[in-house]
């Protein structure tokens, strides 16, 4: 049913990637606010953010859908391409410091065909670069209480969706 229900309305799963990055947004909005000792609001700001997560959730949902093993390798690398130009946007402004955790838990975590040592050293990059984020831009400015967990935990929940997200577009060819 659900296969017959895709295919007659292709454009079912695209909507629906749409959806959850702009709620992803939303969330990833609300986390940035949580996390400010000197919050500022603007709707510009906002509307980057979370049209930002909605475009990322697209770009990966077209990916996923165009990659197919019987197509050419180039076309899938072009794709790819794509895939990844539209997830860097996530990573502007405050977001950069994030780049090296969700670049290094991308590629240990989807590139299984490289070898497994390669993986555990970036593997152990991203969750330093994580510890080191989480005390530095958390647990220095706020200290060790439940919120503060669940700032931490917040963070942690955000950027596994990109992680997760980003399987297509950085993922072993199937």
């Amino acid at each position: 049913m659900e296969i017959r229900v895709f295919r007659r309305h292709r454009w079912l799963p695209i909507l629906g990637a749409l959806i959850i990055g702009l709620l992803v947004g939303v969330i990833a909005r609300l986390w940035m606010r949580w996390i400010s000792t000197d919050p500022e609001f603007s709707w510009g700001g906002t509307m980057g953010i979370i049209l930002g997560f909605g475009i990322f959730a697209l770009a990966q949902a077209l990916v996923y859908l165009f990659i197919n093993p019987s197509r050419q390798r180039w076309s899938v690398a072009l794709v790819r391409v794509f895939g990844a130009l539209f997830s860097l946007q996530l990573f502007a402004a405050a977001g950069a410091i994030m780049f090296p955790m969700v670049l290094t838990g991308t590629l240990a975590l989807w590139r299984q065909r490289w070898f497994t040592w390669l993986r555990v050293v970036f593997a152990a990059i991203c969750i330093g670069w994580t510890l080191f984020v989480a005390k530095s831009e958390i647990l220095d400015k706020f200290g060790w209480s439940l919120v503060t967990i669940g700032r931490v935990t917040l963070m942690l929940s955000l950027y596994a969706f990109i992680i997760r997200a980003l399987k297509s577009t950085v993922g072993t060819r199937s």
